[in-house]
């Protein structure tokens, strides 16, 4: 199952890469999966040793819907939240837990386009932000026997775990703007409960490191290079989808009026961290995860040079997210049709 679920999504990569031959193969593979899949559920049985290999067979399967634009599949395949349910909470490994992280992210993508947002509740936040090494005590990672080399590695990992806690919480404002009525004025108090919530959040939940790392101090002799630009990188990433859900809550729910001053400051900050990314980095591709505030501040954004400059980034992406061309498509028909009625 898991091997189907794996040939799936490489074979659908590697034909998007000009390898067309491969689609075929791509459609077999997937059909393959889901046929294993039923018999899983035919079973109505989830041992434990096999949990993690299901739960990594439905990642697979459901970023290859979502990248397919099979979006009712993708709700549909994110069973994996059905695991997590029918599971004891307290038995979950560790690469259990990633994957869970991970099809969550999965959830976040899909919800924006009408899905449920299953894993984005609250409820789940903890156990499923809890998925980094340096949320496990010595004696389950195995320190004693961890080479010297790992160090760094997990120092990383006590670094980056209150960042992608605060990500993820972050993500869950995605869930609750996308499912807001746009045209229901009785949900008003609604719009003004997630606009507070999100403030609380950037106020009290943040973490201490963030506002040192995106100002750029995390430096020697306090922390190795590598590490601080990492780090730096992902914050400024994790900063800017605070800042794309403000855009997103205004766009939803005060779309027929002017911009809001924290609207526009939240625009700012995106431009501004978006250009220290791609000034301050080695890297030739901003994150993966920075496509969703490009939009954002793309949808808003009347300047040509700054729409041109967004629209080249997206395009980069192409190397770390297959669907970046069709994402810059949309964007720009988004900005046609803003200015045709306007």
């Amino acid at each position: 199952m898991l091997r189907h679920a794996l040939l799936t999504f490489s074979s659908l990569l590697l034909s998007r890469q000009g390898q067309e031959a491969l689609a075929d193969t791509t459609h077999r593979h997937y059909a393959q999966t889901v046929a294993e899949l039923a018999r899983v559920d035919e079973a109505r049985q989830i041992e434990t040793p096999s949990r993690a290999a299901l739960l990594a067979t439905l990642f697979f399967l459901s970023y290859t819907d979502l990248l397919d634009g099979r979006i009712e599949l993708t709700h549909a395949n994110l069973k994996a939240f059905d695991v997590y349910q029918s599971s004891d909470k307290h038995q979950f490994k560790p690469v259990e837990k990633r994957f869970l992280s991970w099809n969550r992210l999965i959830d976040t993508r899909a919800v924006c386009a009408g899905g449920q947002g299953l894993f984005l509740s609250e409820i789940d936040e903890i156990l499923l932000a809890d998925s980094s090494p340096a949320s496990f005590d010595s004696s389950e990672l195995g320190v004693d026997e961890q080479p010297e080399a790992d160090i760094e590695e997990l120092l990383f990992d006590i670094l980056y775990q209150p960042g992608i806690v605060f990500f993820q919480k972050v993500q869950s404002f995605m869930g609750r703007i996308s499912h807001q009525d746009p045209w229901q004025l009785a949900q008003m108090p609604g719009y003004t409960e997630i606009s507070k919530d999100l403030r609380q959040l950037y106020e009290a939940a943040r973490p201490p490191l963030m506002d040192y790392a995106v100002a750029g101090l995390l430096v020697a002799p306090h922390i190795s290079s590598n590490l601080a630009l990492t780090i730096t990188r992902a914050f400024r990433t994790f900063l800017s989808n605070y800042h794309a859900s403000k855009i997103h809550l205004h766009r939803v729910a005060y779309k027929s009026l002017l911009l809001t001053k924290e609207t526009i400051e939240s625009i700012g900050t995106i431009r501004n961290l978006a250009k220290l990314l791609v000034d301050g980095d080695t890297q030739d591709v901003l994150p993966v995860n920075m496509l969703w505030p490009l939009v954002m501040w793309g949808s808003e954004e009347k300047n040509p040079e700054e729409r041109e400059w967004i629209k080249s980034q997206i395009l980069r992406m192409e190397k770390v997210a297959i669907n970046a061309r069709i994402t810059s498509q949309v964007l720009e028909e988004v900005q046609n049709r803003q200015e045709r009625y306007t």
